[in-house]
């Protein structure tokens, strides 16, 4: 228990090293964003095998490769396109604190599905956690107006996000090891990636000197951040899954948004506003009753 705990601590460092170096990206579109961080997350996941765990590529088999690709098109591409849909019409702030709600709907569907326990003490810290990260997404700069649609999208992005988490806990079940699953995933979501920005820059830029993106210093940070969350994060995530239910890594891991703002503090010599203190005060005392 212990031990997976802090594995789920780790993931929220990892995660939250992500968020903060996708912050400084500011020359890349999204599909260049996805390549690089599929191409540092396969990177990664090669390192794993390779000197931490080798994968049991003989268990996969076609059923494996359908949830490999459900994660990944829930997680990397279908939630992060209702997430940018929900900040245009929400704003930053609300967007991504409704979004962030993805730990409720993990805890609820890994006790319906895995017969995960759902106490009153995982309850109250899933929502104290999902309460603090909207305080530390709070700004007064947000000039979002709530909308229906925004609002659709925002959810939608939540319930994506945890599905992915889901068929990452399904296919530790299936007997999958932790670096088979990192290895699958970066697979999967580099192919996919590469496809939309082979397909983007040949057919609808026609772009032949497309390829000048990998020398971009935006791209090192692509890099690292796929290193950060899709290798490391998602290895560390699934390692925590083998120790505790998805119900208390979730929320743990989902409180990295504390992790971006204190580096922010210190890179960027952003000021944390007292509400996004007691953010931080809420997503830690949340993160402490789950594993209670």
């Amino acid at each position: 228990m212990l031990y997976g705990i802090f594995l789920s601590v780790v993931t929220c460092f990892c995660w939250g090293s992500t968020s903060f170096l996708l912050r400084g990206i500011k020359g890349l579109d999204a599909s260049e964003m996805s390549l690089m961080r599929s191409c540092g997350g396969l990177l990664c996941a090669v390192g794993l095998v390779s000197f931490v765990h080798g994968a049991d590529v003989a268990r996969l088999g076609a059923s494996e490769a359908l949830i490999f690709a459900a994660l990944v098109l829930c997680n990397n591409v279908i939630g992060d396109v209702f997430l940018f849909f929900a900040l245009h019409r929400l704003g930053v702030a609300r967007g991504s604190a409704i979004a962030s709600s993805y730990p409720i709907l993990v805890a609820l569907a890994s006790y319906l599905f895995f017969g995960s326990p759902l106490t009153l003490t995982i309850i109250t810290g899933t929502l104290f956690v999902v309460a603090g990260v909207a305080l530390l997404c709070h700004s007064d700069k947000d000039e979002g107006k709530l909308s229906v649609s925004g609002l659709a999208y925002a959810f939608l992005a939540s319930i994506f996000w945890a599905a992915g988490l889901v068929f990452n806990k399904e296919l530790l079940v299936e007997g999958l090891s932790p670096a088979t699953i990192v290895l699958g995933r970066g697979v999967t979501f580099f192919t996919l990636a590469f496809l939309i920005w082979f397909f983007r820059v040949l057919v609808v830029k026609k772009d032949l000197n497309a390829w000048r993106v990998f020398l971009k210093r935006d791209s090192l940070y692509g890099l690292l951040a796929g290193i950060c969350s899709l290798g490391f994060g998602a290895w560390f995530y699934s390692r925590a899954l083998e120790y505790v239910s998805p119900a208390v890594a979730t929320p743990i891991g989902a409180s990295n948004p504390i992790i971006a703002s204190i580096l922010a503090m210190f890179v960027y010599k952003e000021r944390i506003r007292p509400s996004q203190w007691a953010g931080i005060a809420l997503a830690v005392g949340g993160s402490i009753l789950v594993t209670l």
